[in-house]
């Protein structure tokens, strides 16, 4: 019928859409852990690769593009050849993991000699383009004989009826030769293919990938929780749509031992305008952090408003990457902005609901906003939901008791979105002073980091709420990331004594650890350092 031959003519069409993304999280042990997640809002877009057998379909002048991977055999001997055959009437060029092979004139086949790169039992990339020479020949093409010359033996890795991705267009990505030769290539209905590896590691592994909705709009987030990994070691991964390659990064693992130095970088409220959102991520990431604690109020989008995510989601992805290359891992803190109507309800909280893309986003939030991330026997993050999707008094058990696990640890921090101990230019939290406080205090927490005022405050070590030098615990933020800041009143540091400096600047605050000592700096986008306070280690104190 008519309508059936037509169809054949039609490109056809996938759930392939706008990608939002890649960030990194770490919920879990950062040393042998890390989280990858990304938005995908469809469309109806073009199908740009799909997996067939040949003979392809040829038109004049416009190459017939394939790529495969390949298992070389772990019986052949050093010296093998691999031989790629160009079918008849056509010229071949040959990509082996994105490297061109030579092509042997007048023998219409390329040859590669088995070398490092391409050992026993490693997976390669075979990308391979014909174009027909006779303007007479058929309109089909043959896919080519791949083979291994070994010595007398011929080991056939590829034949007329074996499945090659095939190109539907002439013109693809420029990176289409060098994907990760993983088997899900040719599994071309997958919506994604999640491949990654130890920098310089021959063998790529895919990931298992799960999806949810994110929030409730139609987008969709997709997430891979990899495990196993090894500390203090960087990766590399890719993210293939339907073939094409939507995402590639880098990512490092924490040490398991405390090395000489370790630096992250803490702040909230980030994006009043994307441009203020992107030059503090920039400038978290030419500081070159091992993660980034975020402390609330991240997209702004008060529970409702999906597209702010996305464009905070882009910007982290874009901006927040170091000197190296390397995605920032961050470690997500709720506020009254993640949350609808900006609730701040100390005693009477809304659910989880309330907050519907910063729980379908992230990982490790099955119990609420309250969680810890420990890095090995040196170090320990304690994130808290100041009261805004769960009862402030209701997580002062949990919190007795993760500190009192973890009391021996050198370093220790907290981190929420309500100040305790502010400006003036909202109200403190009476709730906290209350009910953590005196925990942070008995179990020698080295800072809490607080947010949510839009301004730059660091007080003294406070015990009781009045100045102790030796066992008071300091309190820094208050939330100037990507936010218009606030003004301040000229007298509150005579108002407010338990201050020891505050400013109506938009900062980051750079966290140096040493042996004993740490090291907090109030940064500006410009990188300038416009308050550094040295303070001995609470444990170290103590001892």
């Amino acid at each position: 019928m008519r309508v059936t031959l037509f169809a054949i003519f039609l490109q056809p069409f996938v759930g392939l859409g706008a990608i939002f993304g890649p960030i990194c999280q770490w919920h879990q042990d950062p040393s042998t852990t890390m989280s990858v997640h990304w938005i995908e809002r469809l469309e109806e877009t073009p199908q740009k690769w799909t997996s067939e057998t040949g003979p392809f379909r040829s038109e004049p002048q416009e190459p017939v593009l394939l790529r495969r991977p390949l298992q070389i055999p772990k019986t052949v001997s050093k010296g093998a050849t691999l031989v790629i055959e160009s079918p008849k009437n056509t010229t071949i060029t040959v990509d082996i993991d994105g490297q061109r092979i030579e092509t042997i004139p007048g023998r219409k086949k390329a040859v590669s000699l088995l070398n490092n790169s391409q050992k026993p039992n490693k997976p390669i990339l075979l990308a391979v383009s014909l174009l027909k020479t006779s303007k007479t020949a058929s309109k089909t093409i043959p896919a080519p004989r791949v083979f291994i010359q070994d010595q007398e033996e011929i080991i056939v890795l590829s034949d007329a009826k074996s499945l090659w991705n095939r190109s539907l267009t002439s013109t693809p990505n420029s990176d289409w030769n060098r994907i990760p030769p993983v088997p899900g290539i040719l599994q071309i209905d997958r919506d994604f293919i999640f491949a990654y590896r130890k920098i310089g590691h021959p063998q790529w592994k895919e990931a298992r990938i799960s999806k949810r909705l994110f929030g409730p709009t139609d987008d969709w987030v997709h997430s891979v929780q990899l495990s196993k990994l090894n500390a203090d070691s960087s990766y590399e991964f890719q993210i293939l749509d339907h073939g094409v390659q939507v995402g590639q990064n880098l990512f490092k693992t924490a040490p398991l031992i405390f090395p000489n130095k370790m630096v992250f970088v803490t702040g909230g409220d980030m994006f009043h305008t994307r441009q203020m959102l992107d030059s503090m991520n920039r400038r978290a990431g030419t500081e070159n952090p091992l993660f980034a604690l975020l402390g609330g109020d991240l997209a702004y989008a008060n529970g409702s408003d999906g597209d702010r995510w996305l464009e905070w989601v882009e910007s982290w992805n874009k901006c927040a990457t170091t000197p190296y290359g390397y995605s920032i891992p961050m470690i997500p803190v709720i506020g009254n902005h993640e949350v609808k109507g900006a609730s701040y309800r100390p005693n009477d909280a809304p659910t989880n609901e309330a907050a519907p893309f910063f729980y379908s986003l992230f990982f490790g939030m099955e119990k609420g906003s309250m969680f810890t991330v420990d890095f090995g026997d040196y170090l320990s993050v304690i994130a808290l939901d100041s009261g805004h999707t769960q009862n402030i008094k209701s997580q002062t058990p949990w919190l007795r008791e993760t500190l009192h696990t973890r009391r021996s640890l050198p370093f220790k921090f907290a981190c929420y979105h309500r100040p305790a101990w502010g400006t003036g230019v909202k109200g403190d939290s009476l709730e906290i002073q209350k009910e953590w406080c005196p925990l942070f205090e008995e179990y020698h927490v080295d800072a809490a980091f607080e947010n949510d005022h839009h301004i730059y405050k660091r007080t003294y070590p406070l015990k009781g709420g009045k100045r102790d030098d030796s066992e008071g615990v300091v309190y820094l933020g208050d939330g100037a990331w990507g936010t218009r800041t606030r003004g301040l009143s000229r007298e509150v540091l005579k108002t407010r004594p338990f201050l020891a400096h505050a400013e109506s600047r938009n900062h980051l605050i750079k966290v140096s650890l040493k042996k004993g000592t740490i090291r907090y700096e109030a940064i500006t986008t410009s990188g300038e350092r416009f308050d550094v306070f040295d303070r001995t280690s609470g444990e170290e104190a103590q001892r």
